[in-house]
């Protein structure tokens, strides 16, 4: 009795199908390995998705084209033009005896047109002005979202790494009060311990516990607000920083200087005081006359005046034109005190700017320094409280302690703990409310800073 073979193509589809689901087979229930993001990755990531910065971007672009608007007035413009009109029929002169045709049914006509303007009292200038600020005050506002996003992405960086800690320290917290508990239960069962110590211990690991679930769930919370600031789709991720820092001497003056030198917002304001000024420009540009020059080039198949013309005819005529509104009842007036009062008001809107950034900047310095001062009083605490548990251990376990005395100290050194990482954290955070208080956001920037001070 013969066997029956497969098909040689059929074997073929049957391996490759077989290779192909191997590596799902082999990965199933394997994770991939979380994404690890450093802060510039992170900041990447914010502004690639953002949409106040692509929107900021777009704003600059469509200054770009005010300018390109603004700038076409400067050139001559031309203008080509054709018509053809039929009439019902052609129209005739008559006389006793004759009929003399007027005009034609069909006529042709097509010519081509320039003009340029030559004198606008100042008004085409002054609008060039504006839009070349618009376009500045585009470029500021897009560097303006940039700088705030930066700052967003970067506290909420060390956020994080700070609700890591606190986690942690909860989690060595409840582990260590678990050991204790054990260890009391022991000691209580052979009759070297009292029944309330070991009570107290069992009431401590079930406060204990509530404070780490508190603090997984904020930094839950915390990871998932981060993921939708930088437009992060997967949470599986991992950041890669630490809390650690370098404590800078920073001179306030200098600081004010820079703010003021490189804050986006501020050099957006000076171009939207250049603003109201230039249109203050086109305001009493109206009051003088505008004065153009044109000239046209036509021609005509068949001339309609002229029956027996046989083909078309050619002509040009140029000229200049000048218009001048002589009475307006008051309203080029009125518009000029409008501008006016809107640039006193742009003016003032300055002088409260430089009040707000001198503001910020001393605001986050002194942010900077209290988180520096604090970060080294927890430093030396925790020290001392991880002294102060280890002989609270060693007197508990001789029996020269009681549990009170223990959960005192162990507690005493988580609090220590989060102390040093929240200064930390905070003073993380400090330096992106200066960098951008002072509009210098770059990482490097702390140095560059420090360097300028006197």
């Amino acid at each position: 009795m013969s066997s029956i073979r497969p098909c040689p193509r059929v074997q073929h589809l049957v391996l490759s199908l077989l290779l192909l689901a191997c590596p799902v087979f082999f990965a199933r229930g394997e994770e991939p390995p979380p994404r690890i993001l450093t802060l510039e990755a992170c900041i990447e990531l914010g502004l690639t998705e953002s949409v106040s910065f692509l929107n900021a971007q777009r704003d600059l672009s469509i200054a770009e084209q005010n300018v390109r608007s603004v700038r076409a007035q400067v050139y001559p413009s031309l203008e080509a033009n054709a018509s053809y009109t039929r009439l019902d029929e052609a129209s005739s002169i008559s006389i006793p005896g004759l009929d003399l045709p007027q005009g034609k049914v069909d006529t042709y006509s097509a010519g081509v047109g320039a003009e340029q303007l030559l004198y606008s009292g100042g008004g085409v200038r002054a609008a060039l002005r504006i839009a070349t600020n618009y376009r500045h005050a585009a470029t500021m506002e897009l560097s303006t979202v940039t700088s705030d996003l930066r700052r967003r992405i970067t506290r909420s960086f060390y956020e994080i790494l700070y609700l890591q800690k606190a986690v942690e320290v909860a989690q060595a917290s409840v582990a260590q009060l678990a050991d204790i508990e054990q260890q009391s239960k022991q000691r209580y069962q052979v009759g070297t311990l009292s029944e309330f110590d070991w009570l107290s211990a069992q009431v401590s690991l079930a406060n204990e516990r509530p404070q780490l679930i508190v603090a997984s769930n904020n930094l839950a919370i915390a990871r998932r607000a981060f993921q939708n600031l930088i437009y992060l789709e997967d949470d599986r991720f991992r950041l890669d920083g630490s809390l650690d820092f370098t404590p800078l001497a920073l001179d306030l003056e200098t600081l004010i200087r820079l703010g003021l030198e490189h804050r986006a917002e501020w050099k957006q304001a000076e171009s939207q005081v250049q603003i109201a000024r230039d249109n203050i420009d086109i305001g009493r540009s109206d009051y003088l006359p505008e004065i153009n020059a044109f000239a046209n080039y036509t021609g005509n198949d068949p001339d309609p005046e002229n029956a027996y013309a046989s083909g078309w005819e050619w002509g040009w005529f140029a000229g200049v034109r000048a218009s001048w509104s002589l009475l307006d009842g008051g309203a080029r007036n009125a518009d000029v005190k409008i501008k006016a009062l809107e640039l006193a008001q742009a003016e003032d809107q300055m002088r409260d700017l430089r009040r707000t950034i001198e503001l910020e900047v001393e605001t986050a310095w002194r942010s900077l320094n209290d988180a520096a001062e604090s970060y080294r009083g927890a430093e030396d605490t925790v020290r001392l409280a991880e002294r102060a548990l280890e002989i609270a251990r060693v007197r508990f376990d001789q029996g020269l302690a009681t549990f009170l005395e223990l959960n005192d100290s162990n507690l005493s050194l988580n609090r220590a703990r989060l102390q040093r990482s929240f200064s930390q954290q905070a003073w993380h955070q400090s330096l992106a409310e200066l960098r951008f208080a002072t509009g210098i956001d770059t990482l490097r920037a702390a140095k560059e800073i420090e360097h300028e001070a006197p």
